[in-house]
């Protein structure tokens, strides 16, 4: 099935895993969290390895061991996040280069573009620590919804 707006599993898992490990009063290590997401370890840690490289994590190794955030929670962006992983968003979706296009307006109403905007917008102003209180956990412990 097609999507309009696409998400890589590799920037979700990114972003659900610094939530997580964001939300959490202990270390987390990759089992833990590919357990909680429901993910491939492998798949995961490679994720998290690239998290650890760019100073957004710290991990230890051993009995334990896991990762904690490297950066405040607080200022790190999901749209900064997403871009590490999928590169910089292209908010021209249309595929027909407007300076190409033999159409007057855009046939589709310029509607993808606005709402991949509005998209990178949202992902620009949510910082990882917003996320905690969509957490379930957290959710339920504090009678939110």
């Amino acid at each position: 099935m097609s999507r309009l707006i696409h998400i890589s599993e590799a920037a979700s898992l990114a972003i659900h895993s610094l939530a997580l490990i964001a939300s959490s009063e202990v270390r987390l290590n990759a089992k833990t969290i590919a357990e909680l997401l429901h993910v491939s370890q492998n798949h995961l840690a490679k994720i998290l390895q690239v998290l650890t490289k760019n100073e957004y994590l710290n991990s230890n190794r051993g009995p334990g061991g896991g990762f904690v955030m490297k950066k405040k929670a607080d200022e790190v962006s999901m749209l900064e996040i997403y871009q590490l992983i999928e590169g910089n968003v292209d908010c021209q979706m249309c595929g027909i280069d407007d300076n190409q296009c033999p159409f007057i307006s855009c046939v589709f109403g310029g509607k993808p573009d606005k709402l991949t905007s509005e998209f990178v917008d949202y992902l620009s102003k949510t910082k990882i620590s917003d996320l905690k209180t969509k957490h379930k956990n957290y959710a339920e412990e504090n009678n939110t919804n």
